[in-house]
């Protein structure tokens, strides 16, 4: 099965978001404590999921993983890349163009290790909004990665020589809204 991998995502932004928990202050020590539970290993890579999980559906496949998060912004926001199937990386940016994350506070791994907080999943959404609003959708993402610039230089045949070679810089969207396919 092919897979892709969708660079650079938001997965989450320091300030205080109203979860489905009830609040959730973020802070930059936060998410370096997620970077580090992730970068030792403590936990495996956090699998991407359609929607939050209900426990009856504990069975549901994992469509894929994060990796290599990161942080941007001075440390306010956690970035990483989405690994998934091909035809959902396709998909998601027109079915599900939001997400959220799923974290562990005090979460212990395997040799008895503390971590403040971890990341332990990454829920994509559809119609439901996201707790972190200011995250950019996922359109938005594909579609500034789907710029393509070209330099395009012409000696000027027919035009008068003036010695000087003109450059014209082009920037085009692959796809546009209107023809993404609709799965």
């Amino acid at each position: 099965m092919a897979e892709k991998r969708i660079t650079g995502v938001e997965l989450v932004k320091v300030g205080t978001w109203e979860a489905s928990t009830g609040p959730w202050t973020v802070t930059r020590a936060d998410i370096a404590a997620m970077i580090d539970a992730f970068t030792a290993g403590a936990v495996r890579k956090p699998p991407i999921k359609l929607g939050h999980t209900d426990e009856r559906f504990d069975g549901t496949p994992s469509f894929g993983f994060v990796d290599k998060l990161r942080t941007t912004s001075n440390g306010d926001t956690l970035v990483g890349d989405l690994v998934m199937p091909a035809w959902l990386a396709d998909a998601a940016p027109l079915h599900y163009p939001d997400r959220s994350v799923e974290a562990a506070y005090d979460f212990q791994d395997g040799a008895g290790t503390v971590w403040p907080l971890a990341l332990t999943g990454l829920a994509l959404l559809g119609e439901a909004a996201p707790a972190i609003t200011s995250l950019d959708s996922l359109q938005d993402l594909v579609a500034a990665s789907a710029r393509k610039r070209v330099a395009l230089t012409t000696t000027g045949a027919g035009w008068p020589d003036t010695g000087y070679r003109t450059t014209i810089l082009i920037a085009a969207a692959r796809r546009r809204r209107n023809q993404r396919k609709v799965l």
